[in-house]
């Protein structure tokens, strides 16, 4: 059966010239737009920054001005926006291809600073894509930017992905604050970056948490020296492990790995001296039994890294309803076993009168005290809020905190209910 053939539509000349008027419109917009390959939406031209890579032939950037916005400023899927840092800067700018540069960085940073002291906000974003698009970086691309390996752009990547990760590992993080905070210096600074992450778990594990067995120069050069040590031994271990897994070659690197086995010995000889002439292993350690490894001494050191979750909330403890019941169960025993006469009866009615006319006074003024505080606290809370310096996630809420007295109030109630009834 053959296939059927669509006659053309009849048109008048009038739907003919509206037709042609309406192509030559949407080819005009095309030419007066161009692409965004990330969000995949033709534009028109001022929704693109103007390039300043001397090969391209549109003068427009490869993506829109929405687009590197939501990426410098971290715009999540639920749309709130971020403060803007140094990274996501600079991939916002390989997308756009625009350098990146420290100077103009560190102009930005200014800016901004001025500016939120003035009436106008801004972010880093703003001032440093401002700046850059200025007349004298023309002919710049984000391979021009510092820090970037010159003609090798997929080192540099791979350079970039590696530092990323390690910088966003929390645990690395953590360790070498703590690392810094013991002993107030960076003591792998100059380390590879790749190592650094081993060499501050391992030294974080030798110092001592107590507040003066740091300030021990000798112990301490010790401790960095044996975990120097560790990291050695681990890549000659690597070493020899790829050299043994060579089987058809074995006999042609028995000399090598015998080399490397002696190297690794010597290391192991110098890591056994260091640690019992400093008392750092357990077993050469004299300050073993003086309880840094007891519940206080954790304790202890918990507290030195001054970590919130470490503080005891006695406030918690003595409201909640559990302590409450215990409470007055052990204040009705003890009644029961005084067996008081009348005149102690009194003189005690007497002298608890006084005691709560004391404790009321000393209430009201600590509530207004408190009332006082709270407020100021709560002013605070969103003056930082508005200037990005809050970080939320350290603080306590306050409804969850007086929810104890509502807790309390409610029960109260329930029970005179009851009683009632």
């Amino acid at each position: 059966m053959a296939a059927e053939t669509k006659e053309p539509v009849k048109m008048t000349a009038s739907q003919l010239k509206i037709k042609v008027t309406n192509l030559e419109d949407k080819l005009e917009k095309l030419k007066n737009g161009a692409w965004c390959y990330l969000c995949d939406k033709h534009k028109a031209r001022d929704n693109f920054y103007m390039t300043t890579d001397p090969m391209s032939k549109s003068g427009l950037t490869p993506i829109c001005k929405d687009c590197a916005r939501k990426i410098a400023l971290k715009i999540d899927k639920k749309g709130i926006e971020h403060e803007p840092d140094k990274d996501s800067v600079r991939l916002a700018l390989r997308y756009l291809n625009k350098p990146f540069l420290e100077s103009v960085w560190d102009s930005s940073i200014e800016e901004v600073q001025n500016l939120a002291s003035g009436k106008m906000k801004s972010n880093v974003w703003n001032a440093y894509i401002r700046q850059i698009s200025m007349g004298q970086y023309n002919g710049k691309t984000y391979f021009d930017s510092d820090g970037l390996i010159p003609n090798a752009p997929e080192e540099n990547s791979k350079l970039e992905t590696t530092r990323k990760e390690i910088v966003l590992h929390d645990d690395f993080k953590k360790n070498k604050a703590d690392v810094i905070k013991l002993l107030n210096y960076d003591p792998f600074e100059k380390e590879d970056v790749s190592d650094q992450p081993f060499l501050y778990s391992q030294l974080l594990g030798l110092l001592d948490a107590s507040e003066d067995a740091n300030e021990d120069m000798m112990r301490t050069a010790s401790a960095i020296s044996v975990v120097r040590g560790f990291l050695q031994q681990s890549k000659l271990d690597d070493a020899i492990a790829k050299l043994m897994s060579d089987i058809s070659n074995i006999e042609r690197n028995s000399a090598t790995i015998k080399s490397l086995q002696d190297s690794k010995n010597k290391i192991s000889s110098v890591i056994t001296s260091l640690a019992q002439d400093s008392c750092i292993s357990l077993r050469y350690n004299k300050n073993a039994k003086k309880g840094e490894n007891t519940w206080t001494g954790k304790i202890k050191r918990i507290k030195g890294l001054n970590l919130r979750e470490s503080e005891v909330n006695g406030f918690d403890i003595d409201t909640c309803r559990g302590m409450r019941q215990v409470q007055e169960i052990s204040d009705a025993s003890i009644m029961k076993q005084l067996a008081l006469d009348e005149s102690e009866w009194s003189d005690m009615v007497a002298e608890m009168r006084k005691t709560n006319t004391t404790l009321r006074r000393e209430k009201d003024a600590y509530q207004e005290i408190n009332r006082i505080l709270l407020r100021e606290n709560l002013d605070l809370r969103d003056t930082l809020k508005e200037e990005n310096l809050l970080d939320e996630s350290q603080l306590k809420n306050l409804k969850d905190l007086y929810s104890v007295f509502g807790d309390t109030d409610d029960s109260s109630k329930k029970e005179e209910s009851d009683d009632k009834q």
